[in-house]
């Protein structure tokens, strides 16, 4: 379901990798210090959507 424009999303902790390893990173990490862009994509595995990646 759609969040309204101002609604603060839901706290949720990810898997990411960086140059030092395996890494969890929490959105609520981000809050107050920089603007954060939530994308969600379906068939993340298909070439179509690494290009649309790229576009945004």
């Amino acid at each position: 379901m759609p969040l309204a424009v101002g609604t603060k999303a839901p706290d949720f902790t990810l898997p990411t990798k960086v140059p030092a390893g395996p890494k969890q990173i929490r959105l609520s990490d981000n809050f107050g210090h920089k603007n954060t862009l939530l994308l969600f994509f379906p068939m993340a595995f298909t070439s179509t959507c690494t290009t649309e990646m790229c576009e945004v």
